[in-house]
């Protein structure tokens, strides 16, 4: 034993996914990539550091302190204080939009700010400033909302931001519990509407992700752990505690995209095409893999009625869980969900429930959860209904909830493998084209615990043919000049720099940048005269991760 831990020292990862019924959580051996040991344990939602913590010390009886490089969390905790309106009250501050009411009003459909300022400024689409910034109001309003949480979004910010960087100064000067910048969210895109609602939302998550952060942070030096602890992205990306805490938004769907990763490699994909659908206790989440890659989405990351720029995984998900309620229409007709309540197999007698494909299971015996007592009364009760035994009824129940996986799981039309994992799928999928890996259960957790670095940017390099100046649009800031050679030479060197700086941020000290690009010509001629637009499209990446 003693010499197999001295040959695994300092590769072993930890990955716990705090999901809506259970929290798993992996050790993980990332040169021979296996699970080491697993546990799930039931979710506590009043404090999801309690289920982290119990967790984290069942795996740390098979491992030492010492030999755990990273401790990798992912948790639906961003995603329920948005779809639960706990985010903090957040003070928006629009700069340049008194000229566009379409926008600002639209922007103030979707958020509810608890103090709104409205003021001149903004800059054009070539990053030229349109009219001063009126400091002087900014500074009476950042006082008057001292001690609060701010978002500020600036007219095409993302082509200029130095008024949104003002405004931040001056509001952190007034004193300020946390602040985001719209151009901090973009990262080069534009979109007003999108990027306003980001940096609010973002923003409302940075109390309690804070408090989350210290909790799990504590939790790890208590077992005398001294690696980073890091968390998913909704891209399945890691970041440090620290960059989580700037932009809690960005963890939105971690755990989508932490079952993605971790049935990739528990399904063994590696070049080809897979739909794979992750079934939780409230839905089942489906996404797509071409090439051995996961698709994006272009659009971002939507949260119920927002619609965000954070890089997200496409994933698109069903009403349809373990936990989801089984109803009885009058004419005797099935539905499944899409309310979750708590299964039969689960309480208590006198505690509130309904009855759930979980009960289902537990009633045929295909699954050891809770009491299968109270599954089976629950069972013989609907049955009766219909007029049919509780076996009968149970049957009926889980081939409902199988007939729909189906359906999403063959709605997108591929032709390609269809993986399913979580912790009740195996009961549920059938036919000849799905399958389920052996670790299903704990797909999320296995993502977690083998996720790495993903971070891009791309960068436009737009030709004005009316003053012949080549633009450059970078995240922070502007080059501009008729060189084209210089501003590119420039533009390429800046965007590397930016990745390598943004990664060593988000705990990654050691990547590099991969830039590629992508010319547009005004008609046939390949010049530098007819040359339209340049992207540089840049990766930051970490070989052997």
């Amino acid at each position: 034993m003693r010499k197999e831990r001295e040959n695994r020292r300092k590769r072993l990862t930890i990955g716990i996914d705090v999901g809506g019924t259970n929290t798993d959580g992996v050790l993980y051996d990332t040169e021979e990539r296996r699970i080491i040991s697993s546990e799930k344990i039931p979710t506590n939602h009043a404090d999801y550091r309690d289920s982290i913590e119990a967790a984290l010390g069942r795996l740390l009886r098979t491992a030492d302190s010492e030999e755990i490089i990273s401790l990798n969390i992912s948790t639906t905790l961003s995603t329920n204080a948005l779809l639960e309106g706990k985010g903090a009250p957040v003070a928006l501050v629009l700069i340049g939009y008194e000229d566009f009411p379409h926008i600002k009003d639209e922007i103030l459909r979707t958020v509810s700010p608890a103090a709104l300022l409205s003021v001149r400024g903004g800059h054009n689409g070539w990053g030229k400033e349109r009219e001063p910034l009126d400091r002087e109001a900014l500074t009476r309003f950042a006082r008057e909302e001292a001690g609060g949480y701010f978002a500020v979004s600036s007219l095409y910010s993302p082509r200029n931001p130095l008024h949104e960087m003002e405004a931040a100064g001056i509001i952190r000067a007034a004193g300020c519990a946390g602040i985001t910048c719209g151009h901090e969210m973009a990262r080069s895109k534009l979109n007003s509407v999108k990027r306003t609602v980001t940096a609010f939302l973002n923003s409302s998550l940075m109390e309690v992700t804070e408090r989350l952060i210290q909790g799990v942070e504590f939790c790890a030096a208590s077992h005398g752990l001294r690696c980073p602890v890091m968390f998913l992205r909704s891209d399945s990306s890691l970041v440090c505690g620290q960059w989580c805490a700037r932009f809690p938004l960005e963890t939105v769907f971690s755990g989508p995209a932490a079952s993605m990763r971790g049935a990739m490699l528990l399904g063994g994909v590696r070049d080809e095409d897979a739909v794979v659908a992750d079934m939780g206790g409230t839905s089942t989440d489906i996404g797509v893999v071409k090439g051995g890659k996961a698709v994006y989405s272009k659009e971002g990351a939507s949260i119920g009625s927002y619609r965000t720029m954070i890089p997200s995984l496409e994933i698109h998900s069903i009403a349809l869980g373990g936990d989801s309620a089984v109803k009885l229409g009058k004419g005797g007709e099935l539905t499944v969900g899409p309310e979750r309540v708590r299964p039969y197999c689960r309480t208590s007698e006198g505690e509130e429930c309904g009855y759930t494909p979980s009960d289902a299971l537990s009633a045929l015996g295909a699954a050891a959860i809770g009491s299968c007592g109270r599954s089976l009364r629950a069972s013989n009760e609907y049955g009766g209904r219909l007029g049919v035994s509780a076996v009968e009824f149970a049957r009926l129940v889980r081939g409902e909830v199988s007939k729909r996986l189906s359906e999403a799981l063959h709605g997108s039309g591929e032709e390609s493998r269809r993986i399913c994992v979580g912790a009740p799928v195996a009961s549920f999928a059938c036919g000849g084209d799905c399958s389920v890996p052996e670790e299903a259960a704990i797909a999320s957790a296995v993502g977690a615990a083998s996720s790495s670095l993903s971070l891009s940017c791309t960068v436009s390099i737009l030709h004005s043919f009316f003053d012949g100046n080549f633009y450059a649009f970078l995240p922070a800031g502007q080059i501009r000049g008729t060189d084209f050679e210089s501003v590119y030479s420039r533009s390429r060197a800046a965007l590397e720099k930016y990745l390598i700086e943004q990664a060593a941020q988000m705990g990654f000290l050691e990547a590099a940048a991969e830039i590629s690009e992508e010319r547009e010509y005004i008609g046939k001629e390949r010049s530098l005269l007819s040359l339209a637009s340049v992207a540089l499209n840049g990766k930051a990446i970490v070989h052997g991760a």
